[in-house]
């Protein structure tokens, strides 16, 4: 009966352990000549410094993983917004052919009730049953991220897609699956080499 009660505790707390993304819409420049880069310029978009540092740092170690030249944008650029002269100067002095840029869209609260309790000996039972269990509810917040990438010396977006995925409180973690899902996407619509 104990082990009853623990089931949507474990189950609401696996729900906010394991983020998986999923891809809700992408785009890609048909006309993109290519070919595949090799070297990206890697640019979070956060008001939070320590986040952006995160998220830089853990995409460029995934993107170098895999065998690509990576430079986190923070290094030569300072918090906050602007500092595009100085992304031109990283982009050139780095030798990036694209930069990949990821920013929150919006952060949506989810509510998911699961009604506990028997839901044996028929309709009776289960009757009876539902007037006395409780319900576990669960809330979490799913996450919408935008990742677009833009070719160094054309300046123009080449390819785009939004993600969703349940909020994790650490950054590396969450940034590291982004990267493990959009990689593979971007070597198969040959973004990246």
């Amino acid at each position: 009966m104990k082990a009853l009660r623990l089931l949507p505790m474990l189950a609401s707390l696996a729900l906010c352990a394991c983020s998986t993304v999923s891809v809700t819409n992408q785009w890609k420049d048909p006309a993109w000549p290519g070919p595949p880069a090799s070297s990206v310029v890697v640019v979070g978009i956060s008001k939070s410094d320590l986040i952006r540092r995160k998220f830089e740092d853990t995409f460029s170690q995934q993107l170098q993983a895999a065998g690509l030249k990576a430079f986190p944008s923070y290094t030569q650029i300072p918090p906050g917004n602007g500092g595009a002269v100085k992304l031109t100067d990283l982009v050139h002095s780095s030798g990036a052919e694209v930069v990949l840029v990821t920013r929150m869209l919006r952060v949506e609260q989810k509510i998911d009730v699961t009604p506990t309790g028997p839901a044996y000996g028929g309709f009776y039972g289960w009757y009876g049953g539902a007037w006395a269990s409780t319900a576990q509810v669960t809330q979490y917040d799913v996450v919408t991220l935008e990742t677009s990438v833009w070719d160094a010396k054309t300046q123009k977006l080449v390819w785009s897609v939004t993600t969703e995925a349940v909020s994790q409180e650490k950054i590396a973690k969450a940034t590291e699956e982004l990267a493990q899902a959009l990689i593979p996407k971007l070597r198969t619509d040959g973004i990246l080499r």
